[in-house]
């Protein structure tokens, strides 16, 4: 079901936990850039803070088993260390042992070119996984490889269907991966970048020094997030033209999606051309109906609900339904949150 519905990779990771009498598990990146927006179970959510924060991740000694883990597809603790130096070393004293925890297993997890890792915890009472458990798990990795493929195809899906969604549109749009990088455009997005500001070696480039690390900012803040938003827009000048504007946004069909490849969209509004409100992009992004995509468009203005019924010719208790429907698609809450998803769609 992860496979199919990305969302549910918690769920499939607390039957890990589950299966396997474990304490917790997490989804890790090998390779690529590593960020907080990842899969876990609820129990090591202390602990994968603290892996965050405090920049363990980048002192994982953990890692010197990767090699071996994609030959067997799976490693554990003692593949790596010995009892002895487990004691000794800061990554289990100073990291793991406060949050209880010491042993794990790592399954492999193979996503196109990006190699991913299962981690399943254990706490210190409840011992290292053992030659049978390890066996089981190893069988694992290719089931898991297929899962990952999957979701990562649905998450290029949704990407591709983003793009055409700001083609018709005709905003710009860019797809931004993991690492921060954007690595495809939109025929809109290729005919606005110019000199003054293009994509070189997957980065913004800009005479503007301040927006392009207001963009970086902000990008890096959406990477890191689990639920679907938008940053404020970003206005870049250009000699002798209006400002380009650049609305990053993570769409509800991105968020904990952390195997598909695109995980922002960057949409471009150039302020020299006119533009109609994209209610097609509200229903092929957002997978809004008509009547959900219409309502939307008008209260991206700001607009009480009320009104916006009125204006509609709907009933208020027909806005509010479609409203609630809206908010479930976009994993937003309250309006002012839907407002700010859909000003990277409309005029501006």
């Amino acid at each position: 079901m992860a496979a199919t519905d990305p969302s549910r990779w918690i769920e499939a990771l607390n039957a890990a936990t589950s299966v396997t009498e474990s304490y917790g598990a997490v989804i890790l990146p090998v390779t690529g850039k590593m960020i907080s927006a990842l899969p876990f179970t609820e129990s090591l959510g202390r602990s994968f803070e603290t892996f965050i924060k405090d920049g363990w991740y980048t002192k994982d000694e953990r890692n010197r088993g990767v090699n071996l883990m994609k030959e067997r597809g799976i490693v554990d603790d003692l593949d790596i260390f010995t009892f002895e130096e487990i004691k000794r070393h800061p990554y289990y004293q100073e990291f793991l042992a406060p949050h209880g925890l010491r042993w794990f297993g790592g399954v492999h997890i193979s996503c196109g070119d990006e190699t991913w890792c299962l981690s399943i915890q254990r706490t210190i009472a409840q011992g290292p996984f053992t030659a049978e458990e390890k066996r089981h798990l190893g069988n694992l990795a290719h089931r898991l490889s297929g899962a990952a493929a999957i979701a990562g195809t649905i998450g290029d899906a949704t990407g591709s269907g983003a793009l055409d969604a700001f083609d018709i549109s005709t905003r710009g749009a860019a797809l931004i991966n993991r690492d921060g990088k954007i690595y495809r455009l939109n025929r809109t997005a290729e005919r606005i970048l110019r000199s003054d500001l293009k994509v070189s070696k997957g980065r913004l480039t800009a005479n503007d020094p301040l927006a392009l690390s207001r963009f970086e900012k902000a990008v890096a803040k959406l990477l890191n997030s689990n639920s679907a938003g938008s940053e404020p827009p970003i206005a870049f000048v250009r000699p002798g033209r209006g400002p380009l504007l650049v609305y990053p946004i993570k769409l509800s069909s991105m968020a904990r999606n952390a195997l598909a490849e695109c995980q922002v969209v960057a949409v471009f509004i150039d302020t020299d051309l006119d533009r109609k409100p994209p209610t097609a992009a509200l229903q092929i992004t957002l997978n809004l109906t008509t009547a959900e995509a219409r309502l939307a468009a008008e209260l991206a203005s700001g607009e009480p609900l009320e009104r916006v019924a009125d204006k509609l010719s709907v009933t208020k208790e027909t806005a509010r339904t479609q409203l609630k429907s809206i908010f479930s698609k976009t994993g937003c809450r309250r309006q002012s949150e839907l407002v700010a998803i859909l000003a990277a769609f409309l005029k501006s």
